[in-house]
């Protein structure tokens, strides 16, 4: 007798074979997500269960993607509908990026990436697809913060003056602001750019090809008004770049040769402000220098002269050392006066610093960071000695958790030679750019006195900035020698450090007094060795 298997179960056969068939499929894919064979891949791609998705390097197995898919290219990673929250991991296995999508594939809400380091990268938001207000955050490994505007021309969110009038027109197309004039007046086009930080970036694409002989284009920048501006212009082999204040105009380069302006192709012009100066490029050559300027508005936009038009694209402001709140900016960077440093010198919390860094303080936050840990907590001043520069702080704050031992010590007997090596440990410019990770600087004793041959301090060479006050001065073999207190402006490698004697001596007044630290001396290790273990007791201080 025959035995028919019915319709229905054969269906069902066939389905969970296909199934069970493609779960186990092997997508193959080059670096830059395009397929390829297996022994080219970079990583390939698995489907696991209900539109969910794993992908592994090839070299080595480690996870390279994990998430949901709606539909997945055989061809191009690119075109994949990505769902809900996805994440892409590092080789070393660390988390790349973290992002998120909605039902119909737009990236949605936060996006966060990382270097291979696992330090934070970018912050970005999204709403449907489109990064939010053209701007987004971008850290350096270690810890400055940019905020970065890009304008790529794909709508008009930013409001640029778009009209056409019998003397001038600017449209959006394609990715490309247009700007022409139908006078010789020429004509301009601006948006608001607020910028705190006095160091950024400012660059654009522009193509001359329908600028005319003898008129120039480029960027106008630091706008208020036609009476308060800064520009930098380029022609077909030359450049201009001044200001014009007060209706008074300061012209730093005209008309000045440049063989580096491509007539027939876009060109990119950039302006970077850095320290105290201004640093004009084109197509990556730099063309001029100068001492910065002010920028006098907070405008931002294009200038042509004469009857011409010019394309614009890829508008690109960075605000470097940009202070302003991030998804992941503890409250307590907010309002800060003033920041200096210090370091714990009691397991229960006492910190020294420098009586500068607190005068004016109205509360007091101590941060630090334990074993990859960021902490900040409240402090109040419990001793101060202000000849001497020197204060310290009690940590009162149930959240902290008492060390179990410091594992350094005071140097003990007579001071230190001239020409011994010692380093400090500090926080320079931390929340003005620099970053709150700890910063190493060494040097030498230049002399037993200090400024003005005073008696309670060392001259030595140790490089410091704003910020490193309060910090510590540390002797070859990792003991506490002194306390940084100064430098003198605009002269190199010259700084001053109060004298161990004066800080046993405040420590001395405490109600509690604490033992010295005398964990045994670090002589048989390196100095990264000693710099890690000491960086665990140097704190950043903020003022508000």
């Amino acid at each position: 007798m025959k035995f028919k298997i019915p319709l229905v179960l054969c269906i069902i056969l066939l389905l969970t074979v296909t199934a069970a068939f493609s779960q186990g499929t092997k997508s193959y894919f080059d670096r830059a997500g395009v397929s390829t064979n297996e022994n080219q891949a970079y990583y390939y791609r698995e489907k696991q269960e209900n539109d969910h998705y794993k992908s592994y390097y090839a070299n080595g197995g480690s996870i390279y993607f994990e998430g949901r898919i709606t539909y997945a290219s055989a061809s191009k990673e690119e075109n994949n509908k990505y769902m809900e929250k996805c994440t892409w991991y590092h080789k070393n296995g660390k988390t790349k990026s973290i992002r998120t999508f909605n039902s119909d594939g737009a990236e949605e809400g936060s996006s966060i990436h990382y270097y291979e380091s696992g330090k934070l990268w970018k912050e970005i938001e999204f709403v449907n697809g489109k990064i939010k207000n053209n701007t987004y955050k971008e850290h350096t490994e270690d810890g400055q913060v940019s905020q970065i505007f890009e304008e790529k021309f794909e709508n008009n969110h930013n409001d640029w003056d778009l009209y056409n009038s019998d003397k001038s027109y600017a449209k959006i197309q394609e990715g490309i602001l247009e700007l022409g004039s139908y006078t010789k007046v020429g004509t301009s086009r601006f948006i608001n750019l607020p910028m705190i930080s006095g160091e950024y970036t400012i660059e654009a694409n522009i193509h001359l090809e329908k600028l005319k002989d003898g008129e120039k284009a480029g960027l106008l920048f630091g706008f208020k008004d036609w009476q308060n501006y800064c520009y930098y212009l380029i022609s077909p082999n030359s450049f201009y770049i001044g200001f014009v204040y007060e209706g008074v105009s300061s012209v730093k380069a005209s008309g000045m040769y440049s063989d580096a302006v491509r007539k027939k192709e876009w060109n990119n012009i950039k302006i970077i402000s850095v320290g105290e100066k201004l640093v004009y490029s084109i197509n990556g050559e730099i063309q001029y220098k100068t001492d910065r300027f002010r920028n006098f508005g907070s405008s931002v936009g294009f200038s042509l002269s004469g009857k011409s038009s010019i394309k614009v694209n890829n508008l690109i402001c960075k605000e470097i050392g940009y202070r302003g709140a991030s998804v992941v900016t503890h409250e307590s960077d907010l309002n800060v006066k003033s920041n200096g440093s210090g370091l714990v010198v009691s397991p229960g919390g006492y910190v020294l610093t420098n009586y500068h860094v607190i005068e004016n303080a109205n509360k007091i936050l101590v941060e630090m960071n334990r074993d990859g840990l960021i902490s900040s907590f409240n402090g109040v001043v419990v001793q101060k000695d202000k000849d001497n520069d020197l204060a310290i702080i009690k940590i009162m704050d149930e959240r902290f958790q008492p060390f179990d031992q410091l594992k350094y010590s005071f140097k003990q007997g007579s001071g230190v030679d001239v020409g011994a090596s010692v380093f400090t440990i500090g926080f320079p410019h931390a929340l003005q750019g620099m970053g709150k990770e700890a910063k190493f600087t060494d040097g030498r004793i230049s002399s037993k006195t200090g400024y003005n041959n005073a008696i309670n301090s060392y001259q030595t060479s140790v490089p410091t900035q704003p910020g490193n006050s309060g910090g510590p001065l540390f002797n070859e073999s990792g003991q506490l020698v002194g306390v940084i207190n100064a430098g003198v402006k605009n002269t190199d490698n010259v700084s001053y450090a109060i004298k161990l004697n004066y800080v046993k001596n405040l420590m001395d007044l405490l109600s509690d007094v604490p033992s010295f630290p005398d964990y045994p001396i670090m002589t048989e290790l390196s100095m990264e060795e000693k710099v890690r273990i000491l960086s665990s007791y140097v704190v950043l201080i903020k003022i508000k």
